[in-house]
């Protein structure tokens, strides 16, 4: 059972690492391919490509690990891990940084949490996910298509999903002591188990799917974008608030953290080039104005 788990994440996992890497247009990127083994129980794979062409950096990780005792940042409290054989988790988790400030950060994430009985089997079990998009110079129609798009995979499965998971989005991304999301939303599920095991395997293939193709989407139509100093700069500002999410907020990161995981694949996340800055000038503001209008609407269709 675990190991056909595996296998379907490991499938998502190779599927966007080669997604990713046909977006750099240059031989000499610099590309960590890291399979690693984690000494509590289990290990996974770490793609990172930095310094590109298109990604300043971005990674793409999948992990699979064992323990004894469920860390506090998983995503249920129902259960009494302390009478099992332990806890199984799997996934996959991807962030990507661009160069270009008019292609947006994006991040999407799946998983598995199990928690053993004997021989394998799972005494209980559930899943999680979603992706969300965090633009800077933002397009309306971008957006609009994000969003249909998620719809649209979640009505094939219940007509309820997607009005669910895109509040749940815009719930979970927030920057409380900014008072602001993270950006535009998408979609987000947690302790979901509506189908069997093989079913749900399925939904989550899709979604990463789904992420993938309209990722790349927004990705192909923006990338030679020209752009200027100040939109640069505002770009690796507004990074900020990205790194502030993940540090302080995020329960992936904490989960990360509180299983012992390697430190080097869960901080891969942050973006390599990012600026905090006090005084801030008139081109600033006005973006920054422009980019607030768009996230703190909701854009859910």
């Amino acid at each position: 059972m675990i190991k056909n788990l595996e296998s379907n994440f490991k499938n998502i996992h190779t599927k966007i690492k080669s997604s990713f890497t046909e977006l750099e247009e240059k031989n000499n990127v610099n590309i960590s391919d890291d399979v690693w083994e984690r000494p509590e129980g289990g290990g996974g794979n770490t793609f990172v490509i930095d310094n590109g062409n298109f990604f300043s950096n971005c990674a793409v990780n999948f992990s699979s690990i064992y323990g004894k005792e469920l860390p506090q940042a998983a995503l249920s409290t129902k259960t009494n891990v302390s009478s099992s054989n332990g806890y199984q988790a799997m996934g996959v988790s991807v962030i990507s940084h661009p160069n270009n400030p008019y292609v947006p950060t994006s991040h999407m994430n799946v998983r598995f949490f199990g928690i053993l009985g004997k021989s394998e089997n799972f005494i209980d079990w559930w899943i999680g996910g979603g992706y969300d998009l965090t633009p800077f110079l933002p397009f309306k129609e971008d957006i609009i298509e994000w969003h249909s798009s998620a719809k649209q995979l979640l009505d094939g499965y219940n007509e309820e999903y997607y009005k669910v998971f895109s509040e749940n989005c815009n719930n979970y991304f927030q920057i409380p002591h900014r008072s602001e999301r993270r950006g535009i939303g998408g979609i987000f599920f947690d302790n979901f188990r509506d189908f069997d095991i093989e079913k749900s395997m399925i939904f989550v293939k899709s979604i990463a799917e789904c992420y993938l193709n309209s990722y790349l989407k927004i990705a192909t139509k923006r990338k030679n974008h020209e752009f200027n100093e100040s939109e640069k700069n505002f770009q690796l500002i507004r990074r900020g608030r990205y790194a502030e999410f993940n540090l302080i907020y995020d329960r992936g990161t904490a989960f990360g953290l509180q299983s012992k995981g390697r430190i080097e694949s869960i901080l891969s996340s942050l973006p390599a080039d990012v600026k905090w800055q006090y005084k801030k000038d008139k081109e600033y503001n006005v973006l920054e104005n422009k980019l607030l209008d768009v996230i703190k609407k909701d854009w859910n269709v």
